[in-house]
């Protein structure tokens, strides 16, 4: 027999036989920092975004750590306050994190409940009133680019304190 052929009937031999299965060690999924989610839900919600944007009537300073319908919201907010010639100082009182669920790659659910101090003004500074909130806020997060932002908020407020009005009748 032909040396050329016996290489090639062993070569379409060695191909003709099932390749064995290629076993890979199970790769656990990428945990998400906890830390890092909180901290990103505080700079969110911090005065020198959350807070400064709404005092300012300036919605793109939300654009650093929210996106999606949340800043959509917000923007809608912002404009009701300024088409009525007011705007709101907002001011976290206190955030406790109750919960945060990784949903998928890049997906993180987290539930506070916050406590906050509302108070209302006009444009040129005329203080209106003041409302003290609790809510419990279901975040979405999602990372784009490197980055975490919130994109959606679920929101229910709690029974509210009304404040004593600090104008004079």
């Amino acid at each position: 027999m032909n040396p050329a052929l016996l290489l090639l009937a062993a070569l379409l031999g060695w191909l003709a036989l099932p390749a064995a299965p290629v076993v890979q060690a199970a790769v656990p999924p990428a945990q998400v920092d906890q830390d890092e989610i909180r901290e990103v839900v505080r700079r969110a919600n911090s005065d020198a975004v959350y807070s400064e944007a709404y005092r300012q009537s300036n919605p793109d300073l939300l654009r650093s750590a929210w996106g999606g319908e949340a800043l959509l919201d917000m923007q809608d907010d912002i404009e009701g306050l300024r088409s009525m010639n007011q705007y709101l100082d907002l001011q976290l009182e206190n955030l406790d994190f109750e919960r945060i669920d990784e949903l998928g790659p890049g997906r993180v659910r987290v539930v506070t409940v916050e406590r906050w101090l509302a108070r209302l003004y006009e444009m040129g500074g005329t203080y209106i009133g003041q409302q003290r909130q609790t809510v419990e806020n279901r975040y979405l997060l999602d990372r784009r680019d490197g980055a975490w932002y919130i994109i959606e908020v679920d929101q229910e407020v709690r029974p509210t304190e009304q404040l004593p009005s600090a104008r004079v009748a």
